[in-house]
């Protein structure tokens, strides 16, 4: 019977000469593959040569299945999950970095422990947990553990922010942020910043400062690359914008860094914009908000100023040109809201006399100068009125000492007028008698004089915001200027005297007024006192042979009268403004920032 071809049981196997054919697509049987070879066969022979005289088996070697190409999905994926390990690499590296760092840091800063050997989280946690249960998730600020703060040194810190550091920023409030209990957990950022602040008047432990510092230059760090975003982490922005750590250079200085990101965090909470009726705030929060809204434009304002800068927020903002009675809008308004009303009013007059200035820049300005300095003048009087009755609510010696420094605050705007129409002025001629040179001295000497008879004497100047620092030395360099030879015949011999013991008076209160020679008052006073030998000798007479700022070049001097003793003839522009005192400054500070402050910004930065 024929065999059926449907049927596979009786299909005949593949000969040889198949299967050869089936190699050949194939490739070498896999003997002779690995000698590298092709095959070989007799005729009608299944087996090739080799392996029938070796007695191999010859089994026909199949080409592998190659992978399909991988998508652009995959290749995405994969290259996401390669940059995330890299990424937590790279982070475990930085952190360890860190660790090392703070621990070569810390020194004295970090305490031997409890008489228990408690370590100061499981004291925090116990300690800032009675109550209630800490929010899950919520770790603590790292400042504990690296400065091993307990919880009685945590309440000491918070003690002294409120009393000896926000009377003179005056952005929180004592009710929402004065718990550290509650700040710990709700806001780590802030309440690093606060301990931060407050650690550089504890003089428990004098080497806290820089180590608490720059964790809470890390925790804004962290707080930047997350995105994080809230009214607590605006203010901690703030305060470190306010409260630098000493820098070797202001080309180091990163407080306008800070300044910027509050600001803007600011303007996405919409802080700037008139709440909705009925309001989603508290009466509290709402306060707050405003409150850190004028601080915010206050300190834009007043860095602009102080370094010739185009300020980031519109002078001629609606909430700060609406908020002139705000410090009484509402029974929970704070004592010092008052004097923050104040300083809105008077950079308000300093934004009209900057658009003066630039509607009037090729024209004799030293007129509109002169008219400018008087508003500012009139309207600190019109807000002294208001400060005493606001004194009869809130009779605090601290509110007394606001209203000075607002008073000095004022005099050093002043100044920075006159002296911006001063060059102005030297152009067309001086006499002892001339205006702008007598309403210059005024108010550089004013500056001076509030700083030691009204600030001094109450032993808070130590606590006040660095450019504070700023102002009255920059009133000082001003006086200190006016003895180089071309200004001989404007001064009496007397005034150049006096001009040299008030200079020297302010010297020795900014070096008693300061926790340390690192701190701002401390360089300051370096710094002035190295610009005053100068121009005196050891006799105390003036010194008519040093050139005064170092980027100042001074012209040769004139001979003539009184009426006109010196005038401009070509030569190079003499300068006397805040910014050009500021650009000197700068390096006659960072003469006196040691290497372990620039260790710290290097660290840190």
């Amino acid at each position: 019977m024929p065999p059926n071809p449907s049927d596979d049981s009786d299909n005949p196997p593949l000969t040889r000469k198949a299967m050869s054919k089936q190699s050949k697509q194939s490739g070498a049987c896999t003997h002779c593959k690995s000698l590298k070879v092709r095959c070989e066969f007799s005729p009608d022979e299944a087996v090739c040569q080799r392996c029938q005289a070796g007695n191999h088996e010859c089994i026909a070697r199949s080409r592998k299945k190659r992978k399909p190409a991988p998508s652009q999905e995959d290749l995405q994926n994969t290259a996401d999950e390669q940059d995330h390990k890299i990424q937590v690499l790279l982070e475990r590296i930085d952190q360890m970095k860190r660790d090392i760092r703070i621990q070569e840091l810390m020194g004295d800063a970090q305490d031997s422990g409890n008489a228990d050997h408690e370590s100061p989280e499981k004291a925090a946690i116990a300690f800032f947990s009675q109550g209630g249960r800490p929010p899950i998730h919520s770790p603590l600020p790292p400042i504990i553990r690296c400065c091993s703060l307990y919880p009685p040194e945590i309440i000491t810190l918070f003690d002294i922010y409120f009393k000896q550091v926000n009377p003179f920023f005056s952005l929180l409030d004592h009710d929402l942020h004065g718990n550290p209990a509650h700040l710990i957990w709700s806001s780590p950022f802030l309440f690093t910043v606060i301990c931060t602040a407050a650690s550089r008047f504890y003089t428990a432990k004098p080497n806290l400062y820089l180590v608490a510092h720059g964790l809470a230059l890390e925790a804004a760090a962290v707080a930047l690359i997350h995105g994080s975003i809230g009214l607590d982490i605006c203010q901690a922005y703030l305060i470190l914008a306010v409260y630098p750590l000493p820098r070797k250079k202001f080309a180091d200085d990163r407080s306008w860094l800070f300044m910027g990101i509050a600001i803007k965090m600011a303007l996405e909470l919409g802080l700037n914009r008139p709440e909705p009726i009925p309001s989603p705030f508290s009466e509290k929060e709402s306060l707050n908000r405003t409150r850190t809204w004028l601080n915010c434009y206050c300190v834009d304002a007043s860095h602009g100023i102080q370094f010739g800068k185009m300020p980031m927020l519109n002078l001629e903002d609606y909430a700060a040109r609406t908020s002139r009675d705000w410090y009484r809008s509402s029974n929970l308004n704070g004592p010092f809201d008052v004097h923050l009303c104040a300083y809105v009013s008077i950079i308000l007059l300093m934004a009209e006399w900057k658009r003066t200035v630039a509607e009037n820049c090729s024209s004799d300005i030293v007129p509109a100068a002169i008219q400018a300095q008087n508003k500012l003048a009139l309207e600190m009087d019109r807000w002294a009125v208001l400060y005493k009755q606001e004194l009869d609510r809130y009779p605090l010696q601290i509110c007394v000492y606001r209203g000075n420094t607002t008073k000095m605050i004022t005099a050093y705007l002043r100044l920075v007028i006159l002296a911006h129409a001063f060059q102005y002025a030297i152009k067309k001629g001086l006499s002892r008698n001339s205006e702008i040179l007598v309403l210059s001295m005024e108010a550089a000497r004013k500056v001076i004089y509030i700083v030691l008879d009204k600030l001094h004497p109450t032993g808070n100047l130590r606590h006040a915001m660095d450019a504070n620092f700023v102002y009255v030395s920059f009133a000082s360099a001003f006086l200190v200027n006016l003895l180089r030879p071309q200004f001989h015949a404007l001064l009496e011999d007397a005034t150049r005297k006096d001009i040299s013991v008030l200079v020297r008076r302010l010297i020795q209160v900014l070096g008693s007024d300061s926790v340390g020679e690192k701190h701002t008052p401390a360089l300051y006073s370096r710094f002035l006192s190295s610009l005053l030998v100068k121009y005196t000798d050891s006799s105390e007479e003036p010194c008519l042979t040093h050139n005064p700022w170092p980027d100042i070049v001074a012209p040769p001097s004139v001979e003539g009268s009184y009426e006109f003793l010196y005038q401009h003839h070509g030569d190079p522009e003499m300068d006397l403004s805040l910014g050009n005192f500021m650009r000197a400054v700068s390096n006659g500070l960072g003469e006196y920032n040691n290497y372990e402050h620039a260790r710290i910004l290097d660290l840190w930065r």
